[in-house]
């Protein structure tokens, strides 16, 4: 079996460990994942800080690839250095965010190469203390400011968040194949080239129709993903194959 979840395997980074802070940037990224389909080159992505002072945020990016006995691999984009393969890789801009507490920036996630076979990356969005030159921008005094301020407050746990970008290939085929033909569990087998996703996936029991919490799923192309059959419960979700929704019930 193969989904996402391999990927998003340490996506959430504590970066400080210390007393317990009262007065903290806390980051949130929203979805844990992101599709950049067929016909999209580019979107955007809010980064929250819900906590109580400012956040400095500073953005990485990996090129990450899998192989069929879920082995992953990653390099950083900062190691790619020719033109070549500059107009196939990733760009997120900006690299450095401040986000003052109760607000947000928004990031531009942009594709410029190349579609002739699917491309994953995991981009990390790491809060840290600004030092000197690192881009941020901050003179001095701003910069005595704020660590004076976080030292004060004890601030010493941040917490870092990933989401896996998934660049589908232009010409995508979506081919998911189900059998059901087994009593305890079903197959998904995606026999396209680009990944397909299982929403609000559920068990439903068949006498009185409540279900159990939904959860999400993402098959790779050419690989399966096993759900278990439950006595008394039917399995729905909705498969989203690029545009295309489409509720199922088995």
């Amino acid at each position: 079996m193969k989904s996402l979840k391999v990927f998003l395997c340490a996506s959430t980074l504590f970066i400080f460990m210390s007393k317990p802070s009262n007065a903290a940037p806390i980051i949130g990224i929203g979805s844990m994942y992101d599709v950049l389909i067929s016909d999209k080159q580019s979107m955007t992505k809010r980064i929250y800080n819900t906590g109580d002072s400012t956040a400095f945020v500073r953005v990485e990016l990996h090129d990450v690839h899998s192989d069929s006995s879920e082995n992953e691999t990653q390099s950083s984009i900062n190691n790619v250095l020719t033109d070549a393969m500059d107009k196939n890789r990733l760009v997120v801009t900006p690299q450095r965010l401040i986000i003052p507490p109760g607000s947000f920036q928004s990031v531009r996630i942009l594709w410029p190469g190349s579609r002739e076979k699917e491309r994953y990356y995991r981009i990390r969005f790491i809060p840290v203390m600004p030092e000197d030159r690192d881009s941020f921008g901050l003179d001095k005094n701003t910069l005595d400011e704020y660590r004076k301020t976080a030292l004060n407050a004890g601030l010493n746990v941040l917490t870092g968040y990933g989401t896996v970008v998934i660049i589908q290939p232009e010409h995508a085929i979506f081919k998911t194949v189900v059998d059901e033909s087994m009593t305890d569990r079903m197959i998904i087998r995606n026999a396209g080239n680009a990944t397909v996703s299982m929403e609000n996936l559920r068990y439903c029991s068949s006498i009185n129709g409540k279900c159990e919490v939904a959860t999400r799923e993402f098959i790779l192309p050419d690989h399966t993903l096993t759900v278990k059959k439950k006595p008394g419960c039917g399995i729905n979700f909705t498969l989203i194959e690029g545009r295309s929704k489409r509720v199922m019930n088995f």
